[in-house]
């Protein structure tokens, strides 16, 4: 045997070590998961509490509990009740992230795009004052020494005496100096010497000093950008960008928040960094983009959106054809009830609604219990393993330096910057409560707001009905911009309202105050026998509970009551002497409808592939894998609709389908319906597995009634009953699906990685 083939041979078994080492560890993974899932199933269901019938978990005012174990089940925090009483269909949301995409809608209207990379430098506006005027502020002499500063370094420096010169003269020499020689790195500044102001006119010299005159030169201006994003949260995003060029990720400030397990495009504002270094500072980066620059006065604030435009691929779809389409329409035309959805309660394994109501309680070692209660043991743990042996070290001994010491890599965590604090100031508590991030901190108390606004809707649903009552509020006429969202004053996605955050807002314990954030300046007004008429359930609004909100006029300010005292409060607890938990009160409206709601469907067979193309398929004129197969086995449902920035996109989903939109129960289907096809007909075995579900076959021809091509004779007398659903027109497919946009070409782009394979939010 040659040494070429020995060779040859020596790396084929390589290769075959390496495929079985792969499969063996695998196996073991897999193994692995399923031991944690049966002990996990083996241990002993936790003895609860009798609760009260109408009032879920939340009545668990023992933090001394055994370990709080939570279903994530939508009941769970209040969401039962549907507005249309029809069946629902089966649909798996998620299955891939690239089939959830979000776009903000900023406060112009216009939905936000990453459609350019162009690198665009900062241009100076004309200052107030004509440059022909220029000889009437210096003197010829004076101009010419500035000139030979500029354009032959001598002299190095030119000093002139504006002692005689208003303030608003010395600001338009300001002006013209740096239009003037905006590319010769000139600046100047005044200062006193001697008694006289003497203004001082150099040039630049070294990186660092020129980099500071274009910062004075942009002054106030901020860089505005597109942020895409893959898969990741809007925080993670932009920390990667601000880790890379060394500012603080505070710097950048944002409407709001998008999901995570998504693709998004949102806008993000941030002082004195140029578009091409924030360009610079994700090119190699997967799924994080930047483009679409420009500059602009104004930083975004919290709250600085009208709402987010969404598109939604719900796939393997099964159900009855009419009923679908029922359900659209009503989504349509009525809307869904606006429910706080599962995500505003954590993912954690102690909902943050619970943390919050020991907040609001002052219960500061009971929330400090619960943030730090260590989880069961299913599997995720073990990437902050030193983390969980430090839960578990301050569970059993409250001793915060032992269970600190146990801490080896999650230094960065709540937990554990929590646990630090307890060790150096011991018994301070609320100084131990406020190294949490401010926002964590309102998102447990604003949980439990809407803990209590979710009971509250279901039971006025199902106690009245979809439809006003007396006694009801609404909005008072002419309170309401038809332009702004009703509730952009006091909700967002992110955990905390516009006007939390502003400076110079202080109270006595060190923390910004919260007096001001949570307060709705509208108007609202009771509904009467005389004008009741004139309202319907869309104008219906409900109240987040506080100190200073105004309640129906009917038994439901009864319910409030009651959930509140079950809980050991009432409206005043609201307002405490630790100002960071005072929460005043806000409105919200008991119906969302979405606006400009179109759908189609689409049948393929390759769970794998995407649907629908993202913002850098269209940039980078990427054609997509051809995924829409005339016969395929599977039914997707393509959906897109706007909402306000206040409401939840998975309760209109569960509002079509209604099916539970936990992202634990969502997974579940995932894992189910995961299977790749090769061929487009159902086998007997699946069609003998759910007989009773209809399955929708795509025809573009409404009036063709011939039945669907008869299947292979073994599976024939198994197959489904097939229907038939009409195709939406042309110009819906043209909005969810457009054409790439043109954009100018540029070598730096990178290539987004393909998305990899079928995961679940486990692997996320």
């Amino acid at each position: 045997m040659e040494v070429d083939d020995c060779e040859s041979v020596s790396e084929a078994k390589g290769q075959t070590l390496k495929k079985k080492i792969d499969v063996l560890g695998a196996m073991a993974k897999y193994n692995l998961k399923k031991q944690q899932e049966r002990e996990l199933s083996m241990r002993p269901a936790t003895k609860q509490q009798n609760i009260p019938k109408g009032t879920p978990e939340k009545l668990l005012t023992k933090v001394e509990q055994e370990h709080v174990k939570f279903a994530r089940k939508e009941s769970d925090v209040g969401i039962s009740e549907y507005v249309s009483k029809g069946a629902g269909f089966s649909a798996i949301l998620k299955q891939r992230y690239s089939d959830f995409q979000v776009h903000e809608i900023d406060m112009n209207g216009t939905v936000i795009h990453l459609t350019d990379q162009s690198i665009v430098d900062y241009v100076s506006p004309p200052p107030s004052v004509d440059l022909a005027e220029q000889h009437n502020l210096l003197t010829a002499e004076q101009w010419k020494n500035i000139e030979d500063m500029v354009n032959n370094g001598d002299p190095k420096q030119v000093e002139i005496d504006v002692t005689e010169k208003s303030k608003e003269e010395r600001q338009n020499i300001h002006k013209i100096l740096r239009t003037k020689y905006e590319d010769e790195d000139v600046t100047s500044n005044s200062a006193p010497v001697d008694g006289k102001t003497i203004m001082k006119i150099f040039k630049m010299e070294g990186r660092k000093e020129r980099r500071r005159n274009k910062q004075r030169r942009m002054g106030s201006i901020y860089t505005q950008f597109v942020l895409y994003k893959e898969n990741q949260t809007t925080m993670e995003a932009v920390n990667t960008i601000a880790r890379i060029l060394r500012v603080k990720s505070a710097c950048f400030m944002t409407a709001g928040t998008k999901d995570k397990r998504a693709i998004t495009s949102q806008l993000v504002t941030v002082k004195y960094v140029e578009p091409l270094k924030l360009f610079d500072s994700v090119k190699s980066n997967k799924k994080v983009a930047v483009g679409n620059f420009a500059f602009t006065e104004k930083p975004l604030q919290l709250g600085n959106l009208k709402g987010n435009r969404f598109v939604i691929v719900l796939r393997n779809v099964l159900g009855d054809e009419s009923q679908i389409l029922a359900n659209l329409e009503s989504l349509k035309e009525i809307g869904f009830i606006n429910y706080y959805g599962p995500q505003r309660f954590g993912t954690r394994h102690v909902p943050t609604h619970f943390i919050g109501k020991q907040l609001i309680l002052g219960r500061w070692q009971e929330a400090i219990n619960l943030i730090l209660e260590p989880p069961v043991a299913d599997g995720l743990f073990q990437r902050e393993y030193d983390l969980l042996l430090a839960r578990l070290e301050y569970k059993s001994s409250k001793d915060a330096h032992k269970a600190f010491g146990k801490i080896r890599k999650s230094h960065h965590t709540i937990e554990a910057q929590l646990l630090l604090n307890l060790k150096k100031h011991g018994k301070d508590l609320v100084g131990a409560l406020n190294t949490i991030p401010r926002n964590m901190r309102l998102t447990y108390i604003h949980a439990y707001q809407s803990f209590l606004w979710n009971t509250v809707v279901s039971k006025r649903l199902s106690t009245f009905g979809p439809k006003p009552i007396v006694g009801d509020l609404v909005y008072a006429p002419g309170s309401i911009d038809d332009d702004v969202d009703p509730e952009m004053e006091i909700e967002n996605e992110t955990p905390v309202e516009a006007k939390t955050d502003q400076p110079n807002e202080k109270d006595g314990d060190g923390e910004k105050s919260n007096k001001k954030a949570q307060r709705n300046q509208r108007k609202v007004i009771f509904i009467d026998e005389n004008n009741i008429h004139n309202y319907t359930i869309n104008d219906v609004l409900l109240p987040l509970p506080g100190f200073d909100i105004t309640y129906p006029a009917n038994e439901v300010a009864k319910w409030y009551t009651e959930l509140l005292r079950a809980d050991g409060l009432s409206e005043m607890d609201f307002k405490q002497s630790t100002k960071t938990y005072n929460l005043g009160g806000a409105y919200r409206l008991v119906m969302s409808k979405p606006s400009d709601v179109k759908w189609k469907f689409a049948r393929y067979d390759d769970p794998t592939l995407s649907l629908i193309p993202s913002d850098w398929d269209r940039l980078q004129k990427t054609q997509l894998p051809l995924a829409d197969v005339k016969d395929g086995v599977y039914l997707g449902l393509i959906l897109e609709f706007s909402l306000p920035a206040s409401s939840y996109a998975t309760m209109a989903l569960r509002e079509i389908t209604k099916m539970d939109m936990s992202s634990e129960f969502q997974t579940s289907l995932n894992e189910a319906g995961s299977t790749k096809h090769p061929a487009p007909a159902a086998t007997s075995e699946t069609a003998a597995k759910e007989p009773e579900v209809k399955r929708i076959k795509l025809e573009p021809d409404e009036n063709k009634k011939s039945a669907a091509p008869a299947a292979a004779s073994e599976t024939a007398a198994n197959q489904f009953e097939v229907k038939r659903i009409k195709m939406e027109p042309d110009s819906n497919q043209d909005s969810v699906a457009p054409a790439a946009s043109e954009s100018s070409e540029n070598p730096g782009l990178k290539k987004i990685k393909q998305e990899p394979g079928v995961t679940s939010d486990e692997n996320v």
